[in-house]
């Protein structure tokens, strides 16, 4: 009989080999970072440069990429090769599902003024961005109706890429998505009639509804979606005529909806026979590689009235675009009504937006944006630290971030008053009580340090406090990673305790007794959220 035990010990070798080579890559990495030469947001090396200037294989330089990638510390770009990450030591804030529907009443109704007040803060703040090498004529005038079939063609093909079943015949083409909101809401329903709106959302959306005289139902979604069983629940309680779902990486949250969430909404969708609007002026802003599903990709019906589009701080280089379905034929007379068509110059800017290869294509405006988001997370880490917490996302152009203590009424006006382009405050956004803990940060500005500093001043208004935390903060960063951590658990405690006593007068005289006591409580294990309790108790899409 062969002995082939010497196989075996030579592979174990070869994989403790294996394994100190693909760590090599990791510790490079991580000694990178350490020093500041790669930052959130930075294009790490090609695969072929790190493996020249390693000396290392280039398998071995691939599984390396592999294992950061798994650990969240770089994230790969198709066609655009792997970029660092910003991992973030402080808790994601958990945005929960509503409990019950939401009826809009006279007391909280949103001004559409307040809210295209904020425009700038919902809309790419690029200055660059859609422009084109061609200049704009004075007689470059609109082109009566839905717009060169060229062009539909052109946004025909990119909506086939995403699984949309359309048709340029019937594709609309128009300057303001708001516009084609209004058209498509005044004629599938009443003024009075109830219209259900998930939120957090554009709050273009419902504020649009309620300057309509539409009844506003909302509801909240959480961090896995809305509760399906309230929603239906909603549909048969309430005389509901119209439904408006924000499409994939929607304002704020920037939440990828799952398959399973899509296509259960459409199975109630077809169940109800209910007009359905989705707005997604968003999914271009995707951070994953491959086509992305949207409520229309599944919509065989065409029960849905698809609005996108790309909106950009100038007006003349938004651009937007709707898929009627089958409600064509009733829309089409008041979208031309509205005359909102693009003159030549427009179409042409997007036509090469959608094009991949383009200088101007939405891709790389995507990769621009993500980089951009993951360097204001690293910044808002560093400058508030535990005053805020972000909400996970994986797209969209706005961070959904909680207060550690609300911005009230009398504060507000004087926070955001020179931040309406980067800053939307939480009650245009969402209904719930807890809505002025949050915030809206939009990720396209290039400078957010100086709505950053106010928000420190808000948050930390003792300067003295706030510079010795600083002080603090570098000398941890010296340390071992564990003292650290450790040091960083302790100040968040220490926070969520002094939210809780009367004074800090009385925590200064606190006796010797009591602070051990709180000590003790500070070592006590914290509960680590279940996501399977949700699962149990809730069905979520």
């Amino acid at each position: 009989m062969i002995d082939n035990s010497y196989k075996f010990i030579g592979l174990k070798r070869y994989k403790a080999v294996a394994d100190f080579l693909y760590k090599g890559v990791v510790d490079w990495f991580l000694e990178q970072v350490s020093q500041d030469a790669l930052n959130p947001g930075d294009k790490m090396p090609s695969l072929r440069a790190l493996s020249k200037q390693l000396g290392l294989s280039l398998n071995t330089v691939i599984h390396g990429y592999e294992l950061l990638t798994k650990d969240g510390w770089i994230e790969s770009r198709p066609k655009s090769g792997y970029f660092v990450c910003h991992r973030s030591e402080v808790k994601p804030a958990l945005l929960l599902a509503g409990e019950s529907p939401h009826v809009s009443t006279g007391q909280d109704t949103k001004s559409a003024w307040a809210c295209l007040a904020h425009h700038g803060a919902l809309v790419d703040q690029a200055s660059a961005y859609g422009q084109t090498s061609s200049k704009q004529e004075d007689d470059a005038l609109p082109v009566l109706g839905k717009g060169h079939l060229s062009v539909r063609e052109v946004v025909n093909d990119y909506l086939k890429d995403m699984g949309m079943k359309s048709r340029a015949s019937q594709l609309w083409l128009g300057r303001s998505p708001l516009a084609m909101l209004t058209q498509s809401i005044q004629t599938l329903t009443e003024k009075g009639e109830s219209v259900l709106v998930i939120t957090p959302c554009d709050p273009r959306l419902t504020s649009t509804l309620q300057s309509l005289g539409r009844r506003v139902i909302t509801i909240t979604a959480g961090d896995r979606g809305v509760d399906l069983d309230l929603a239906i629940r909603c549909l048969r309680e309430e005389p509901i005529k119209l439904i408006v779902l924000p499409g994939q990486f929607a304002f704020p949250a920037g939440q990828l909806i799952s398959n399973l969430s899509l296509r259960r909404w459409l199975a109630i969708i077809e169940e109800t026979q209910l007009p359905v609007i989705e707005w997604d002026l968003c999914s271009h802003l995707a951070y994953r590689s491959g086509p992305l599903l949207t409520y229309k990709s599944l919509d065989q019906s065409d029960h849905i009235v698809y609005i996108g589009g790309v909106e950009n701080k100038a007006s003349e280089m938004t651009m937007a675009w709707c898929l009627p379905g089958r409600h064509h034929e009733v829309l089409d007379g008041a979208f031309l009504a509205a005359d909102m068509a693009l003159n030549d110059v427009q179409q042409a800017c997007l036509s090469d937006m959608l094009k991949i290869n383009s200088k101007a294509s939405i891709t790389r405006r995507a990769r621009d944006v993500w980089a951009n988001a993951e360097r204001i997370k690293a910044y808002l880490d560093e400058q508030l630290g535990d005053q805020i917490s972000l909400v996970s996302g994986k797209g969209g152009m706005a961070l959904w971030m909680r207060l550690a203590k609300p911005v009230n009424k009398e504060t507000m006006p004087a926070l955001i008053a020179s931040f309406r382009h980067v800053i939307v405050p939480g009650g245009l956004l969402s209904p719930e009580q807890d809505a002025d803990h949050w915030l809206a940060l939009n990720v396209t500005v290039d400078d957010v340090t100086s709505a950053v500093s106010l928000l420190k001043d808000y948050l930390l208004p003792d300067l003295g406090m706030s510079e010795v935390a600083s002080d603090i903060n570098v000398e941890v960063t010296s340390e071992l990673p564990q003292d650290a951590l450790t040091k960083q658990e302790s100040s968040t405690e220490d926070h969520v305790n002094a939210t809780t006593e009367p004074s800090a007068d009385q925590q200064e005289v606190e006796t010797s007794q009591d602070k051990s006591r709180s000590e003790e409580e500070r070592k006590a294990p914290e509960p680590l959220y279940n996501p399977m309790l949700d699962l149990i108790n809730h069905d979520f899409g």
